[in-house]
C-alpha cells in the first residue's frame, strides 16, 4: 500500500507514541504498561509487519542498557540501580514510530543524528520537570551525554538496524 508522507496511520502512530510518553511519564509503572499494551495492540491493527517485533523488542533490551548505562554514570537518577518499567515502555512505544512516522528518517542517518541531537535532550529534560526522574550530575553534563549517546543510536537505528529489517525475508508478508 502506497501512502502519502503524512497519512492517517502515520499521524494516530505518533500521536499513540506522544499520549503513551506522557501516560508513562506522569502516572508511572502501571498506567505505562497499560499505555504500551495499547499502542501496541493499535498498532498491530494498523500495520501487520512482523518485523516490527524485532524492532521493539531490540528497543525495549537496548533501552534498557542506554537506561542502566544513564544511571551507573549519573547521567538520570531513577533512584533504582535498575530503569524503571516506565522508561522501558517508552523505549517499546518509541520502537512503533521508527518505521512509520519518523520514517522519514531511515537511511538518512546524519538527519537521524541531528534529530536524536536535538530532541532526546528535551524529552529527557520534560522527565525531570514533569516526572519522577532527576539529574544525577549537573543538568547540562546530563543533557549533553543524553544528545551523543542519542545521537549516534539514532543514526545506528536509521542506517543500520532498520534498514536490515526491512531487508528481512523471512517476514516479508504481512501477518495474517
Amino acid at each position: 500500500m502506497n501512502e502519502s508522507p503524512m497519512s492517517y496511520r502515520k499521524l494516530v502512530n505518533f500521536t499513540l507514541f506522544v499520549a503513551g510518553w506522557w501516560t508513562a511519564l506522569l502516572f508511572g509503572n502501571a498506567l505505562a504498561l497499560i499505555a504500551l499494551f495499547l499502542v501496541l495492540m493499535v498498532h498491530f491493527i494498523l500495520w501487520r509487519d512482523v518485523r516490527d517485533i524485532f524492532l521493539i523488542l531490540g528497543f525495549i533490551f537496548g533501552g534498557f542498557g542506554v537506561e542502566w548505562a544513564f544511571i551507573a554514570n549519573g547521567v538520570q537518577d531513577y533512584h533504582s540501580n535498575l530503569p524503571p518499567a516506565w522508561t522501558i515502555c517508552i523505549w517499546a512505544m518509541l520502537a512503533t514510530t521508527v518505521r512509520y512516522s519518523l520514517s522519514w528518517l531511515v537511511s538518512k542517518p546524519r538527519w537521524a543524528a541531528l534529530a536524536g541531537l536535538l530532541l532526546a535532550p528535551a524529552f529527557y529534560f520534560n522527565s525531570v520537570q514533569f516526572g519522577p526522574a532527576g539529574w544525577g550530575r549537573p543538568m547540562w553534563e546530563c543533557l549533553l551525554a543524553i544528545a551523543l549517546v542519542w545521537s549516534a543510536l539514532a543514526a545506528l537505528v536509521s542506517g543500520v538496524l532498520v534498514p536490515a529489517i526491512e531487508q528481512m525475508e523471512a517476514a516479508e508478508s504481512p501477518m495474517s
